[in-house]
């Protein structure tokens, strides 16, 4: 058993990690852009935790994203905490069972975290708004990726280990 200041250091750890692939993987290749990993770690979180602990992650994954990325500090962190409310709140009203359904939850609420931030920057006067097609593209393949993660590699890994128990080479 861990104590919840070393959880506490891990999901930092893991959401400086991500906000640094989030950050820099789009230079590489600009439709990696598309991935909001930090809303996939704060939704997956946020549906399997606490309220309390679902608003926490939701502030620090968008605080860790404000840092990186530049812009307005706290425009992400109040719409993930909002967004992570929400799905906290979900999940204590309704049983959200199976990857799958995580996997559609998160593809919802990284639109609704998108048309928050929209919301914000229009209220601002912030120029550089994200059109409705690329907050919606965002979360689909946000979902997609969501769901290959949870579904998806937990199988290859176990087909993985089966071969490799029975000592079976990979062709």
């Amino acid at each position: 058993m861990t104590s919840p200041l070393g959880r506490v250091a891990r999901l930092v750890v893991l959401f400086l990690l991500i906000g640094t692939a989030q950050t820099l993987l789009p230079q590489l290749w600009l439709p990696l852009g598309y991935i909001d990993g930090m809303m996939i770690a704060v939704g997956l979180v946020a549906l399997r935790t606490s309220f309390a602990g679902a608003v926490w992650t939701g502030a620090l994954g968008g605080l860790i994203q404000d840092s990186l990325a530049g812009g307005i500090i706290g425009l992400h962190a109040f719409a993930k905490t909002a967004v992570a409310a929400g799905l906290a709140v979900l999940a204590d009203s309704f049983a959200v069972r199976g990857q799958l359904a995580e996997a559609v939850i998160v593809a919802t609420a990284t639109a609704v975290e998108g048309v928050i931030v929209r919301g914000l920057l229009l209220f601002l006067g912030w120029p550089g708004a994200e059109s409705t097609t690329a907050l919606m593209t965002r979360a689909g393949v946000t979902g997609l990726v969501c769901g290959l993660a949870t579904v998806g590699l937990p199988a290859i890994v176990a087909s993985w280990k089966r071969r490799r128990r029975r000592g079976l080479q990979w062709h």
